[in-house]
C-alpha cells in the first residue's frame, strides 16, 4: 500500500538519488571564474597537491602581495562558495588578499574522500598560508567544523597567525549534537546513494568528539587573539560552546560575542558583523610576528 513502510522506503531512495547531484554544495571553476570576472575581481583558482592531498582554493587579489591575508574555512557540508560574498565585498577587497578553501573531501578537494583529523586539516591550511602570507598579517575565519581547524592552525603555527575568528564553532566535545539524519550518510543501506558531501560530513560528525577530546589540553596554550561569535538560538552547534571558550582559552586572548536570537548560519546572516570584526583585527597595531 502507498502508506506502507516499504513504499516510504522506496520513495526515500528515489528522492535521495534524484537530489544527490544537486546537493554537493560546490561550484565548478568555470562558473567561479565567470562570477568574479563579471565584477572585475582578480581571481585565481588554485588546484595543487598539499601535504599529499589534492586541494582546490579560490584566491582574490593574489598579485597584491603587500596586503594582509584573510583565509576562510567552511563547515560541514560546505565549500569555498560559503564565503564568496566576503571576497566580493569592495571594502574587504580593497584592503586584503583573500583565500577560501575547499576542505578535504568537499568542493573540488579530493571530493568524497574523508579526512577526519583536525590536525591534518590544520596542517594543510598552514601549508597554504606559508605559501601565500608573504610576511604579512594573517587572519583566519572558521565556521562550525571549520572553527576547531583554524584554532588548531594557530596552535601549530602561532608565528604566522595574527588572529582567529570562530563563527559558531563546534569545539566542545560535551556538547556535540548528532542528528538522526546524519546516519543516512554513515550507515547502509542509505550511504551508497547519499550525496558525497553528506557522507564526508557524516564521517567527520561521528569522529568529531574524539578529535575534539585530543584538543582539550591545548586550548590553554593558545596565544593568538581569538574572537568567538555565537548565536543563542543555534540548534546545530549549541550556545554552550561559547562557555567552553571562556573556560578553556586564556581570557587575555579571547573576545566573545553572543548574539541574541541568532542561529547557526552566521556567514550569511551576520556579514556586516563579521566584516567589522575582520577590519578591527586588521587595524590591530601588533602583529603575530611581534608577540
Amino acid at each position: 500500500m502507498f502508506g506502507s513502510k516499504s513504499t516510504l522506503f522506496f520513495y526515500s531512495i528515489i528522492i535521495l538519488t534524484l537530489t544527490s547531484a544537486c546537493m554537493q554544495f560546490r561550484t565548478n571553476s568555470k562558473k567561479v571564474s565567470k562570477r568574479f570576472a563579471s565584477q572585475n575581481i582578480e581571481v585565481n583558482i588554485i588546484e595543487e597537491k598539499v601535504d599529499q592531498s589534492f586541494i582546490r582554493y579560490i584566491m582574490v587579489n593574489a598579485s597584491q602581495e603587500e596586503k594582509p591575508l584573510l583565509v576562510f574555512v567552511h563547515g560541514a557540508p560546505g565549500s569555498s562558495d560559503n564565503y564568496y560574498q566576503f571576497m566580493e565585498d569592495p571594502e574587504l577587497y580593497s584592503h586584503l588578499r583573500m583565500i577560501s578553501i575547499d576542505r578535504p573531501g568537499y568542493g573540488y578537494s579530493n571530493f568524497g574522500k574523508s579526512m577526519t583529523s583536525i590536525e591534518q586539516q590544520a596542517g594543510i591550511l598552514n601549508s597554504i598560508i606559508k605559501k601565500h602570507h608573504n610576511h604579512q598579517q594573517v587572519i583566519l575565519v572558521g565556521h562550525s567544523f571549520g572553527g576547531p581547524i583554524v584554532a588548531k592552525a594557530a596552535l601549530l603555527e602561532p608565528q604566522n597567525i595574527h588572529s582567529v575568528i570562530m563563527l559558531a564553532p563546534a569545539i566542545d566535545p560535551e556538547h556535540e549534537k548528532i542528528f538522526k539524519i546524519a546516519y543516512l550518510g554513515y550507515k547502509a543501506p542509505f550511504r551508497w546513494i547519499t550525496p558525497k558531501s553528506w557522507k564526508v560530513a557524516a564521517d567527520e560528525k561521528f569522529t568529531h568528539i574524539e578529535e575534539l577530546k585530543k584538543m582539550l589540553p591545548e586550548w590553554s596554550h593558545l596565544k593568538t587573539p581569538i574572537i568567538h561569535i555565537h548565536g543563542d538560538k543555534d540548534r546545530l552547534v549549541p550556545y554552550e560552546n561559547l562557555a567552553f571558550s571562556k573556560k578553556m582559552i586564556d581570557p587575555s586572548f579571547l573576545q566573545v560575542i553572543g548574539l541574541e536570537g541568532e542561529d547557526h548560519f552566521l556567514p550569511w546572516s551576520q556579514k556586516a558583523l563579521i566584516k567589522q570584526t575582520v577590519l578591527q583585527q586588521l587595524n590591530r597595531k601588533e602583529s603575530s610576528a611581534s608577540r
